[in-house]
């Protein structure tokens, strides 16, 4: 059995939830690699709620958060200081905004409804979660734009964006730290002699552009597309499952541009979900233009019920191989899943010589 040496938490507080965990290790009991996934973005990444606002079952939200227990997490180096950098269990309170009002211990992002989803639908398959986020922040350059909104004229992002690298163009500082995470991350695995494989990302991003210049919300197409790209180049998976968290309901200025642009990017790759986020509620601490503990709660599980469908290989369609039988012109996949409000399903068709 592999052990991953994680920081001691004899007692998590989640906002009036108390999960006992015994000793200060998770165990990857599994001999398989584990499963492991990428969450990253800006504020609703972040998770700027309390869990005292949450307003389901407290008793079956509690026992469902005691089965992430074995859920490796990684809160990121921008995490607050007793957690950054380093392994962890599962648990909120651990961003750079908690430990102070009206956040406190309660805060969290989308991972822990994807562990207690991703836990549920796929018993006994270890994950674990590489998390990098920063609020306010965008994939595009200030300095490729000057259509500012009035009251951010001049805005300058100072470096501070997730912009892959473009020819002699460096990248953004959070595209530079997002990769040191994960190599740092990977790495602490590798010496705990734990397999992984990569297995998805998550992004929950794209307010920034939708907010301040029109232009920056009619490229988020390209942006966005360049950011799947590059990520897959620089982790070396060239087909990772990309699901992405459609762009609130806030004031937007350009909201409407800028989530028909994710539509699009979504529409045009097979391994990319676009996750709706608009009927989400939004009457925490946080504001209205961030998810409240519900909504994150359930913006968590929507990302698991995608990257189950489209991150899994199983249910592709057996190709024909009987001579006497034509092969159809598209070669084609489909999946399908539910829980208990929705309907998922993703297609991808790929021409064959046959047409």
């Amino acid at each position: 059995m592999n052990k991953l040496y994680l920081l001691t938490t004899a007692l998590l507080i989640l906002a009036g939830l108390s999960i006992s965990k015994a000793g200060d290790t998770a165990s990857v009991k599994s001999k398989n690699p584990v499963k492991l996934y990428i969450l990253a973005g800006q504020s609703n990444a972040v998770g700027y709620n309390n869990m005292s606002e949450f307003h389901g079952d407290r008793k079956k939200l509690d026992s469902r958060l005691e089965k992430t227990s074995h859920v490796l997490f990684w809160p990121g180096s921008n995490a607050r200081k007793e957690y950054a950098g380093r392994w962890i269990m599962m648990r909120s309170g651990v961003s750079g905004i908690s430990g102070s009002s009206p956040y406190d211990e309660g805060c969290f992002g989308p991972e822990i409804g994807f562990a207690m989803k991703m836990e549920e639908t796929f018993q006994g398959e270890e994950i674990a979660i590489i998390k990098f986020a920063d609020g306010g922040t965008g994939i595009a350059r200030s300095s490729d734009y000057s259509d500012y909104i009035p009251a951010l004229k001049g805005f300058d992002d100072k470096g501070i964006n997730w912009h892959p690298q473009v020819e002699a163009m460096k990248a953004g500082q959070l595209y530079i730290d997002l990769l040191q995470n994960i190599r740092v991350a990977l790495s602490a695995l590798k010496k705990d002699g734990i397999q992984y494989q990569i297995s998805g990302f998550l992004w929950m991003q794209g307010e920034h552009e939708a907010g301040i210049s029109k232009k920056m919300a009619a490229d988020y197409q390209d942006l966005l597309t360049l950011f799947i790209k590059s990520v897959r180049i620089d982790l070396g998976v060239k087909d990772l499952p990309f699901i992405i968290g459609e762009i609130n309901s806030h004031a937007w200025a350009f909201g409407d541009l800028a989530r028909e642009k994710q539509a699009y990017v979504c529409a045009a790759n097979p391994k990319a979900v676009l996750v709706k986020t608009v009927d989400l509620p939004r009457n925490g601490v946080g504001g209205k233009a961030h998810f409240d503990a519900d909504g994150m709660i359930e913006l968590g599980e929507r990302f698991a019920a995608a990257m189950s469908l489209v991150g899994s290989e199983e249910g592709d369609r057996e190709e024909a191989s009987a001579s006497d039988k034509v092969p159809p012109p598209f070669n084609t996949r489909l999946k399908m899943l539910w829980d208990e409000r929705y309907f998922y399903f993703a297609a991808e068709m790929k021409e064959t010589d046959n047409q």
